[in-house]
This record gives structure tokens, C-alpha cells and sequence, in this order.
């Protein structure tokens, strides 16, 4: 609410909590697996921290489709090598019938670099059946760097 005072601690630089910087990309190609290890789709975005304290906010939109009944495509967020999700996915998609779902991704990560860093959506299916992000309509992917505190 407007007028109210942050005090902060001793040591400390007002600036925290901004948006240093933004950049996104782009895909419309679709990811079909049948694959239960995670595998790149072809939705990824560099940013480069300019401080090692800052946080990356990542915000990527599909779509994840099922293909047929029974299976269970599973998304999430990898920085370079690391999954920064949870083993069983950030998003996942089960229904007894074929079902096409939006989805939004979203992750607040902290790197701890000033290297570059490739954030990318990646898939996998839980019963080694057919599964699918994309649908060949735009996904995008969003990296934010903000700045850190202390």
C-alpha cells in the first residue's frame, strides 16, 4: 500500500526485488516421447546474471497432450543440466481419455553464477506411452533476472 516505510538492515542497498533484465524465446515445433527419462523440447532461453546473488524467475507456457487414453506426459524446468522442478514434474497431464492441456511453468530459481545459463522445458512420459508438448503453436519462454538481497 502506497506510504508505507521499508526499513533496511545495516549494510544493505536499496534495489533488491528489481527486474535487472528480460528475455524471451520462442517455439512452435512439437515434442512427441515415448521416453520415461526427461528429454529437451525445443522451448530453452540464455540469460546471463550480472550478479551471482540475483534470482532468475522463469515463466514458460505449452500445451501437453496425453495422446491417448491412460498415459501421463510429465513436464519441468531444467537450468543447463539440472532439473530445478521436482522428479514427478512441475505440470502433469492424466486422463483416462486423450486430453490437450494448457500449461504454464513457472520457477524461482536461484543460480548462483554470473555464467551463462540455458533454462528449457523438458518431457517425459511416466508408462512409456506417446506424449506430447506443443501442438505446433507458439510456446514461449520467459527469463527474469531479479535482484538479490544481502
Amino acid at each position: 500500500k502506497s506510504g508505507d516505510t521499508v526499513n533496511l538492515a545495516a549494510g544493505a542497498t536499496a534495489g533488491f526485488g528489481k527486474v535487472l533484465q528480460v528475455v524471451q524465446a520462442t517455439d512452435t515445433a512439437e515434442t512427441d516421447t515415448s521416453s520415461t527419462s526427461y528429454v529437451a523440447t525445443g522451448l530453452s532461453v540464455n540469460i546471463t546474471p550480472s550478479s551471482s546473488s540475483n534470482k532468475v524467475l522463469i515463466i514458460a507456457t505449452g500445451v501437453l497432450d496425453n495422446d491417448s487414453a491412460g498415459t501421463a506426459p510429465k513436464v519441468t524446468l531444467f537450468r543447463d543440466s539440472t532439473n530445478i522442478g521436482i522428479p514427478d514434474g512441475l505440470s502433469r497431464n492424466y486422463a483416462t481419455v486423450r486430453l490437450i492441456t494448457p500449461v504454464t511453468l513457472s520457477k524461482l530459481d536461484t543460480p548462483n553464477s554470473t555464467s551463462q545459463i540455458t533454462y528449457a522445458v523438458y518431457i517425459k512420459s511416466a508408462s512409456g506411452a506417446q506424449v506430447r508438448f506443443g501442438e505446433s503453436i507458439q510456446q514461449t519462454i520467459v527469463a527474469m533476472e531479479i535482484a538479490g538481497w544481502l
